[in-house]
């Protein structure tokens, strides 16, 4: 009984391990707009690095259809799985 206990509380311990190490972590990047279509937005940091896709999916389409092109903005997301996309969580103006 004694280790039934045990076993079951090590693997209690496992499991929220790893479900604090699979939580993604969540970025938030200032840039420029280059542009947007559909679900996607292509966005360029500053201070420099590479232009990268945003899923905006999960954005409000009434924020959406105020941007345009070289607007100044900053978005908050986490990357994809593979790390190829940021998943938009807010897109704010940025000052």
């Amino acid at each position: 009984m004694k280790n039934t206990v045990r076993s079951v509380v090590a693997i209690l311990l496992f499991l929220a391990l790893v479900s604090v190490a699979a939580a993604q972590e969540v970025l938030t990047f200032t840039g420029r707009v280059i542009w947007i279509e559909a679900n996607t937005m292509a966005f360029t940091p500053e201070g420099g690095g590479n232009a990268f896709d945003v899923d905006v999916s999960k954005i409000d389409q009434s924020v959406l259809m105020f941007l345009k092109s070289g607007d100044r903005v900053t978005v908050v997301g986490t990357l994809t799985p593979d790390g190829n996309r940021l998943v938009a969580i807010s897109i704010t103006p940025a000052s």
